[in-house]
């Protein structure tokens, strides 16, 4: 997405301001490209996204070990290679034994539960196979479970105890992956648990399996929001991809031995680095970049209202009431979450006017809340103006620190992340013959993988230890925030100019998406209404696990205080415009708790449905997609231009020592984050931006639908005069 911002002026077309130019120039040369280069013996190998931590690397220095590593990796390559000739010397044939099916395989598959079991599992595939002395297979059975999770695969007696076999086994099958083939979307199955099945108890018509509980794709029971368990030694619901891990090697290899180098630095000499030093040894950025040849510009109000209009803080712009062409941005701070007493996090409110080239220039910021350690009143506003230039410089700082932590916190983990997977689960959990597993699986996968490793290294590493929230906190806060996210009424944000071309170009892709859904339920309409049970199903979980609607929980409830009462009904009201949240609509109340996410469909079936069924089941789908692909990616991709420079914007500032506490100058190190954090941050940076793999055009893995890339390239010279590059929009919720 990195493409250079349109010029929006006259004199631009006629004249080129300079000053457009360097910026044009410095976004291409710090734009990121990958490029795979393969596997080599010297390259260090990771398996995949949870081997990488904060901290120490994982990348291993003994010699000792390196061989161990090394011999590992060829009995590892000698077994996978040993596992393809046997798959080519023994194949599985997909054809039935012939014979009259007299006996039958019974049971029933239900989801493990903590306590007796689960709801049954409906439509999953089960194979019954037999394995011949000389390790032929024999496929003997196949079919599925109903509604109930109950199955009845016939199978010819005689074929099951033939002399040539030594085992059978139930195969359960899951759906991996959904991938398209002449236009409609295929299923890859593979193999979640095989049950052995004695061939010499095989004596009467049916053989009864019982109940089977699955550990298949559970909610976690203690989490605060609907997750899915991941258990790495039990097994994973889903792995990466190998071009996903390929990619992951590729790029974070360079970085993660940059914070490393760093990290042994600063424990053996702090004080022979610097914060200046460790950015030098990082990709530069496009601040960075800009600084170089435009001194000071970077932090000037023409830059200020640029980024907050149109890079990763992409803020909301609310209407003065009693100034024309005056716009609010709010950025919530610490309000009653557990805090740290390290780091500040104010409320900022920020007044903008619009310039004549319609970009937003800052005329009065105002920051309520602690600013240093002496201040003990959370209420307490200051309003700054260019009036003091050295604290309007400070103000600016601060905003752009509090603007990205709202950003990644709320809107990127929050409101991608968290939201992508509680659609996930539910999704992986419910819709297998149902086509809309086709539309939604290909934008669904693996976040519940990326969302577990953020849990350890950010959420419970490195944000608690660089920011003001703890981990208790940052749970508190994540919850509230996805109390705001739904599907029903959603729309993208509005713009306020001509230049306001992230919300120009976010309304493009809501309107591409728009087509590519309503032409793909055209297409499958008979399968979706056939299959309509599952629709029901994912409709049931997503509003069983939702989250209740901000702050109406009494455990999410705000203190006491009015003051904190009042801040409630404020954030409400802004969210409420910032995720186009109507906190009014008609929503369910389960277990005394008024659930977020609307009800998609009540009906068991097409036939007890109606038009407005169809019309939430495509709202729903359509805004599913919307997150997990454009709205993470602009976020994801404008972390490296934004957050790519310590002293410029962070994730915290620390009150430091003086009495002025944050507002002091760029320079002070005491405010600045430390070492240890600084070159932390520049990795999370840069890995999150950096881990370039599963993009809709370049569809690497064909899973993306080919009419959705097609609908895209038709706009491909729209979303480019938008500063948008299509080629770098994701399929799904990556890093």
């Amino acid at each position: 997405m990195n493409a250079p911002p349109p010029l929006t002026t006259p004199r631009a077309a006629a004249d080129p301001d300079p000053t457009r130019a360097i910026i044009a120039e410095c976004l291409r040369e710090t734009r990121i490209r990958y490029t795979s280069k393969g596997n080599t013996f010297f390259r260090p190998r990771l398996r995949g996204v949870n081997y990488m931590q904060v901290g120490k690397s994982k990348i291993i220095d003994s010699p000792f070990t390196i061989t161990i590593e090394w011999l590992f990796e060829q009995f590892r390559r000698l077994r996978n290679g040993w596992n393809r000739l046997l798959d080519e010397l023994f194949p599985r044939s997909p054809a039935l034994p012939e014979g009259h099916r007299d006996s039958r395989l019974v049971g029933r598959l239900v989801f493990a539960a903590e306590r007796g079991y689960g709801p049954p599992i409906h439509n999953m595939h089960l194979e019954f196979w037999g394995r011949t002395y000389w390790l032929a297979w024999r496929k003997i059975a196949e079919g599925r479970t109903d509604a109930d999770g109950c199955f009845a695969l016939p199978f010819p007696l005689r074929a099951a105890r033939a002399l040539s076999i030594r085992s059978l086994n139930l195969e359960i099958q899951k759906t991996t992956r959904a991938y398209f083939r002449d236009g409609a979307p295929h299923f890859h199955f593979d193999l979640f648990r095989a049950v052995p099945v004695a061939k010499s108890d095989l004596i009467g018509m049916d053989y009864n399996l019982r109940t089977i509980a699955l550990d298949y794709w559970l909610y976690r029971p203690a989490a605060t929001t609907p997750r899915a368990v991941v258990d790495e030694q039990a097994g994973t619901p889903e792995i990466y991809s190998q071009g996903r891990n390929d990619a992951l090697i590729e790029q974070a290899t360079p970085i993660e031995i940059t914070k490393t180098k760093h990290l042994e630095q600063i424990d053996l000499l702090p004080g022979t680095l610097t914060i200046e030093e460790i950015e030098a040894d990082y990709p530069i950025n496009l601040t960075r970049c800009i600084e170089r040849r435009l001194p000071g510009y970077t932090r000037g109000d023409d830059w200020f209202g640029e980024r907050m209009m149109n890079g990763m803080n992409r803020g909301c712009f609310v209407p003065d009431e009693t100034r024309p062409g005056h716009f609010w941005m709010r950025y919530f701070g610490v309000c009653w979450y557990e805090i740290n007493d390290v780091y500040a996090l104010p409320d900022v409110a920020i007044l903008y006017r619009l310039k004549d080239d319609g970009l937003p220039l800052p005329v009065e910021i105002r920051l309520t809340g602690r600013l240093s350690r002496g201040d003990d009143d959370p209420f307490y506003c200051r309003a700054f103006t260019a009036a003091d230039p050295e604290a309007w410089l400070q103000a600016k700082r601060v905003a752009r620190v509090a603007g990205a932590f709202c950003t990644e916190v709320e809107e990127h983990f929050s409101g991608t992340h968290l939201n992508a997977e509680q659609y996930a689960v539910a999704a992986y959990r419910n819709l297998r013959l149902n086509p809309v597993a086709g539309l939604l699986l290909p934008h669904l996968k693996e976040v519940s993988l990326i969302d577990h490793t953020a849990d350890s290294g950010l959420i419970r590493g490195y944000i608690p230890t660089a920011t003001a929230l703890t981990y208790r906190g940052l749970l508190q806060r994540t919850r509230d925030i996805l109390g705001v996210q739904d599907w029903r009424g959603w729309r993208p944000m509005t713009p306020i100019s001509a230049a306001h071309s992230c919300a120009k170009a976010e309304t493009l892709f809501w309107d591409v998406l728009g087509a590519y859904v309503d032409a793909f339920f055209a297409e499958h309409e008979a399968g979706i209404k056939a299959h309509w049970g599952e629709i029901h199903r994912f409709a049931d979980d997503l509003v069983t696990h939702s989250v209740p609607v901000f702050v109406t929980a009494a455990r999410d409830a705000p203190p006491p205080d009015p003051r904190y009462r009042e801040l409630a009904a404020e954030r409400l009201k802004h969210y409420a415009r910032q995720y186009a949240f109507d906190p009014d609509l008609p929503r369910e109340t389960v277990d005394g708790e008024l659930k977020a996410v609307s009800r998609i469909t009540a009906a068991r079936t097409w036939d007890e449905a109606g038009e407005r069924d169809w019309r939430n089941l495509k709202d729903a789908c359509r805004y599913i997609i919307m997150q997990a692909t454009y709205m993470h990616t602009w976020i994801n991709e404008h972390q490296y231009d934004d957050l790519g420079e310590v002293r410029y914007s962070c994730g915290g500032l620390r009150f430091g020592d003086a009495p002025s506490g944050v507002m002091g100058p760029e320079s002070d190190d005491a405010i600045a984050p430390d070492l240890t954090r600084s070159t932390e941050m520049l990795f999370f940076t840069n890995f999150l931006s950096r881990t370039e793999y599963g993009f809709i055009t370049r569809n690497e893995e064909g899973d993306v639908n080919p009419l959705l890339i097609r609908l895209l390239e038709e706009k491909r010279e729209a979303f480019r005069a938008l500063g948008v590059d299509i080629d770098s929009i994701e399929s799904r919720t990556n890093i």
